[in-house]
């Protein structure tokens, strides 16, 4: 398995480590009212000033702010952290998306005959529209600056961030690196990702005093989040032991339950993580899936319902916590619970003390996306 050194995250939930676990504990969820196609999850707090500003969105800064967080922490705590060519970077990316608040305004007035395309538009766009819109494009300066020049990859889709984190994994295995900074950011509150969350019913449209929780009996959708996380992996120290697995079953919607349950393979857990769709069969089918039967008693948590669902940086953000969670003794509540449906696994309304040392998170995305990350402490 490989080894947690380090993490750095920004989430609607919070922008440290502390921060995020301080709140999940507490049953806090960042949904909230301020978005015309109703509930979202946003990172409150700007990027950091940067030269990189021409060239990167604002999650795609945030991404290339936690990237170098990360890897000063596990400097900072004594690891052993390679540099250079022996210092892989592997990115999980949302996915390629047009960006409508760039294109409305540049196209919304052309003609067919394209005639004074310019005055009509054109003009409007951003010089660097293009870099904007690469999916590597934070991958490729972060790389830059901090001098990681080993083996890496940039990996786009829902469960990118597991997809980047299994490939990490087996550089480091194969002795290809010694060190991996893994890193995934997603958005899906761009209103292109919100026509298309609406279009298939996956999002809520509840108002936030009437929203449920994912596994409650009124739970009626997911609110839609966004995220930047990184973590340094290495072959030895840290923390805890992380493994990681993706998968894809061509469904036109989230991945199916029978696709979650393949993930079992991954090790014995203590605690849950689920996926959090906050459709009741949706939540019904992966307990089924997961719990194996009726009288499955672990207790079931879910990350994704206090943060919103987060897409490719779903595993990552999933993972620090976990462990933070662990290393705490506490398995933190799920957000706004109040009638749990029944079922195998059992969610908690409020947060419960511990002696686990490990856990299995789940997450799912379109088009029949799955991810699964298994932590585990190091004996006391």
């Amino acid at each position: 398995m490989t080894r947690l050194l380090s993490a750095a995250l920004r989430t609607p939930l919070g922008v440290t480590v502390d921060e995020v676990v301080r709140r999940l504990c507490a049953g806090e969820r960042a949904a909230r009212h301020h978005h015309p196609a109703g509930l979202v999850a946003t990172v409150a707090a700007p990027p950091r000033a940067s030269k990189h500003r021409k060239f990167l969105r604002r999650m795609g800064l945030h991404a290339v702010d936690v990237a170098a967080e990360a890897l000063a922490a596990a400097r900072a705590a004594g690891e052993t952290v390679a540099a250079g060519d022996r210092l892989g970077l592997f990115f999980g990316f949302g996915g390629l998306r047009a960006h409508w608040d760039d294109f409305m305004p540049a196209l919304g007035a052309q003609r067919d005959d394209a005639a004074g395309a310019w005055e009509r538009g054109l003009k409007l766009l951003h010089p660097f529209w293009m870099l904007h819109h690469l999916s590597n494009a934070a991958h490729a300066l972060a790389a830059i600056d901090l001098d990681a020049r080993g083996e890496g990859v940039t990996f786009g889709g829902g469960n990118a961030g597991a997809q980047a984190l299994v490939a990490a994994a087996a550089a480091l295995d194969d002795g290809a690196i010694d060190t991996a900074l893994v890193v995934a950011t997603d958005s899906l509150v761009e209103p292109e990702t919100l026509v298309a969350l609406a279009a298939r019913g996956a999002a809520t449209r509840a108002p936030l005093e009437a929203l449920a929780a994912p596994y409650d009996v009124d739970a009626s959708g997911f609110v839609p989040g966004e995220a930047a996380a990184a973590i340094v992996v290495g072959r030895t120290g840290g923390i805890a032991h992380l493994a990681a697995a993706c998968a894809a079953d061509g469904s036109t919607g989230e991945a199916a339950a029978a696709t979650l349950a393949s993930f079992a393979r991954l090790g014995e857990a203590e605690i849950v993580d689920g996926a959090a769709l906050g459709r009741p069969d949706a939540d019904a089918a992966e307990r089924a899936a997961l719990g194996g039967g009726g009288d499955d008693a672990r207790p079931l948590c879910a990350t994704l319902a206090a943060t919103g669902q987060i897409g490719a940086a779903a595993s990552l953000v999933q993972a620090i916590v976990l462990v933070e969670a662990l290393r705490r003794g506490v398995v933190p509540p799920i957000a706004g619970l109040r009638r749990p449906a029944p079922g195998p696994l059992r969610p908690l309304a409020v947060a419960r003390p511990t002696s686990a040392r490990n856990a299995l998170a789940i997450s799912a995305a379109a088009p029949g996306l799955a991810a699964a990350l298994h932590v585990s402490l190091e004996p006391p």
